[in-house]
């Protein structure tokens, strides 16, 4: 499928395995991917009884098919799982450069199950994935894990998600850091920690984007650009921030 990649990790902490998977096309097309497929892939996965913090929640990061083209807002990925501060489903959305570069790498998600016995950190290439001992990263603050996986993976262009000390004490609203964006809501940082995972550091090669129609796709980027740089609400954004949507 034009737009997808395919391929999905899947890494059990528990056992420290890690499998590639093929994305369920029939899911892609049906539910767009990203949070869509995270919906549809934890329905059938985890019920009411799951515990939130506990080892059968499943925690995902998603991609979706425009992630990675030139489309405004393409960048953003999505965390997913049962959110520890509803009870119910819980998702959290973030920009950046974290959601392309896994793209890149050769995967549309990961999909992270079970709990580690030490603090873990997952380390993704184009050549696949490790496990790695985060022992050292565990205690610290999300902008200096930041720093120590980009020089410990040799590349400033490494992109990392990573929980700080919230996340680590399972505070139920616990964000999860990607520079200095954050997939900041319903406790997906929690639910990170619950699974001793300190970490996501990504570097993938260059990698074209794949349009299913590039002429169309072409046009309308093209749209979509004129209406957000033209849009009063864009504006007002760009001058108070947040803010100026309440």
């Amino acid at each position: 499928m034009k737009g997808f990649i395919g391929k999905l990790l899947e890494i059990s902490l528990d056992i420290k395995e890690i499998k590639e998977i093929d994305l369920n096309e029939y899911i892609a097309e049906k539910f767009l991917g990203a949070t869509g497929y995270a919906v549809r892939y934890l329905y059938d996965k985890i019920d009411k009884d799951t515990d939130p913090l506990g080892p059968e929640n499943i925690l995902m990061f998603m991609n979706g098919p425009l992630c990675g083209s030139r489309a405004p807002a393409s960048g953003r990925f999505s965390v997913c799982a049962k959110s520890p501060l509803t009870k119910i489903w819980g998702e959290a959305n973030c920009g950046g450069y974290f959601g392309p570069e896994l793209k890149k790498a050769g995967y549309d998600g990961i999909i992270i199950k079970g709990v580690s016995k030490n603090p873990v950190y997952l380390h993704i290439t184009e050549d696949g994935a490790k496990i790695k001992d985060a022992s050292h990263l565990w205690g610290k603050g999300a902008l200096e894990t930041h720093d120590i996986l980009k020089e410990e993976t040799g590349s400033n262009l490494t992109r990392v998600a990573c929980i700080g000390q919230a996340g680590e004490n399972l505070i139920k609203f616990a964000t999860i850091l990607s520079e200095d964006k954050s997939a900041g809501r319903t406790g997906m940082g929690a639910v990170m920690g619950s699974k001793k995972l300190k970490a996501i550091a990504v570097r993938g090669p260059k990698r074209s984007y794949e349009a299913s129609n590039p002429e169309k796709l072409d046009e309308a980027v093209k749209e979509m650009v004129e209406a957000v740089n033209s849009s009063f609400t864009t504006q007002m954004f760009g001058m108070l921030g947040t803010p100026a949507g309440v």
